[in-house]
């Protein structure tokens, strides 16, 4: 997202659902610089229509798997919000070299033991595809350190420099269904979140 090396990412999901306190949080978040130590990772705007329990908002720091839990744990997470840490396990495309315009995250789970070998291979393949055919520049995937903290066991991170991920995630989901493609045995497409960059 910010063009940093990293192993692993720490993904806050924030509730500032009124529109002032939205407002006021996105304002504040320009002005400050750290929070408790740690990076203080890049903000997202959920995009109308996109819904990530009662979220509003996430950001999302780029670390190391070294640091993540405790990086995590120093974060306060307020009353409605999750923080939570993952390990990546497969990326295709450039490193940022400049901000991120927006994001898309897909989460998945492999409901069959079995097929979790093969789904996370096809997955990881899946990624170089979809980065050549969409407007996104680069993907990764991570996996939950603890699945019983996250809305699902693996996440992906497309990045884009649309500022309008919505339209790019609905060109994602047209050229999916138009070439016919299906995903293993075994994969649960659970959500897809566009959101757009706040700072």
């Amino acid at each position: 997202m910010e063009g940093r090396k990293h192993d692993a990412v720490i993904v806050e999901s924030l509730t500032n659902s009124q529109g002032t306190q939205a407002s006021e949080w996105e304002a504040e978040r320009k002005n400050s610089q750290e929070s408790n130590g740690t990076s203080r990772g890049t903000a997202f705007r959920l995009a109308e229509g996109y819904e990530l329990g009662d979220a509003s908002h996430v950001v999302i720091h780029e670390t190391s798997t070294g640091e993540a839990s405790a990086q995590a744990q120093s974060i306060e997470a307020g009353e409605g919000n999750t923080v939570a840490s993952y390990t990546k396990i497969a990326e295709f495309g450039p490193i940022a070299s400049g901000p991120t315009a927006g994001v898309v995250l897909v989460f998945t789970d492999c409901d069959d033991p079995a097929e979790e070998d093969t789904f996370n291979e096809w997955y990881s393949g899946h990624l170089h595809h979809t980065v050549e055919s969409i407007d996104f520049y680069a993907a990764t995937r991570y996996v939950s350190d603890d699945p019983t903290r996250t809305p699902s066991k693996y996440l992906a991170i497309y990045e884009t420099e649309s500022s309008n991920p919505s339209k790019v995630q609905q060109d994602g989901v047209d050229w999916w269904v138009k070439g016919g493609f299906e995903g293993p045995a075994g994969m649960v497409l659970l959500n897809e979140v566009a959101c757009e960059r706040v700072d």
